[in-house]
């Protein structure tokens, strides 16, 4: 039975980042697997120094791990073009400059990963640079590899959560509460384009590029088109800007039940159901989804530019 090998390792410096790659996919590569290297520019530049290029494939970070989503299905379709292959897969992400919002659902990522590819046959090694991934980053890679690389090698990792856990806790923080300047809409009937035009509206005023406001009003009309098929009145919508993005939260008076990975991985392209959320994350990098008694909560955030 195979299953998919998930480490993680903390580097002080150069020198410990090749003495752990390095070894790591000259492995992968004499055992004849497929292997992958998605790390920063800089990283990348390094290991091709030092490995050369061979049959690696090299990905850029900063678009490889541009938001969880499509990161997802970029791996995703990396292991249906390599089928009956082992993978070995070397990823550094490079979490600089993340939000605590942002951090809570790439840490959901990481978490995600363990149960969404369990039975793939594949070693990957996630690697944090100690010199710049900030406290809360690591705190999140700790609870979400099952296994730690250290001096000594590989071993258990103690402070590995299971992955329901880590979901409940994220999915139980509050959102922060909506700005009282922001613009809201009620939202009473399937016919959309008075919401589109509002969103368009408000949107435009801060400088939204026309592609990432296409997405934004692709996005909120599937979630808005939900809440009125699925959950129960009153249906509100509200947008605001804040430090460079555009914000849309819809809310409902339903209360539903999420059940396995909602909108985090690719629906099967068989079955009619499931393509909502999951298109609805694939175009916004930042979705929460908050349900409870009071009702249900979809808030997307995209950058102007």
């Amino acid at each position: 039975m195979t299953r998919l090998l998930h480490r993680a390792m903390v580097y002080a410096d150069e020198r410990a980042f090749l003495d752990a790659t390095i070894p790591f996919l000259h492995e992968g590569l004499v055992a004849g697997e497929v292997v992958l290297a998605v790390a920063p520019a800089s990283s990348l530049d390094l290991l091709r120094r030092t490995l050369g290029t061979g049959d690696v494939e090299f990905r850029d970070a900063a678009c490889w791990y541009a938001q969880p989503t499509r990161t997802i299905a970029a791996y995703s379709s990396f292991i249906d073009h390599n089928p009956g292959r082992r993978l070995r897969v070397l990823a550094e992400p490079g979490w600089e400059g993340g939000t605590p919002a942002e951090i809570s659902e790439w840490t959901r990522y990481e978490s995600i990963v363990n149960q969404a590819f369990a039975q793939v046959d594949a070693s990957v090694l996630c690697l944090y640079d100690a010199r710049g991934t900030a406290a809360d980053v690591l705190d999140g890679a700790l609870r979400t590899h099952p296994e730690l690389l250290g001096d000594s090698g590989p071993h258990a990792n103690a402070a590995y959560t299971d992955p329901a856990t880590v979901y409940a806790e994220i999915d139980g923080r509050p959102l922060p509460p909506v700005p009282p300047d922001a613009y809201a809409m009620p939202v009473d009937d399937i016919d959309l384009r008075r919401l589109r035009a509002f969103i368009g509206d408000h949107a435009g005023r801060h400088g939204i590029s026309s592609a990432r406001l296409h997405d934004l009003l692709v996005a909120t009309t599937e979630v808005a088109t939900n809440a009125i098929r699925h959950g129960l009145p009153p249906v509100t919508c509200r947008t605001w800007a804040d430090n460079g993005d555009v914000v849309v939260d819809v809310t409902d008076g339903g209360h539903w039940t999420p059940e396995g990975l909602p909108g985090f991985l690719p629906p099967d392209p068989f079955v009619r159901a499931g393509f909502g959320l999951w298109g609805v994350r694939m175009l916004c990098p930042l979705v929460q989804l908050r349900t409870g008694p009071g009702g249900t909560d979809i808030r997307l955030r995209v950058r102007t530019r």
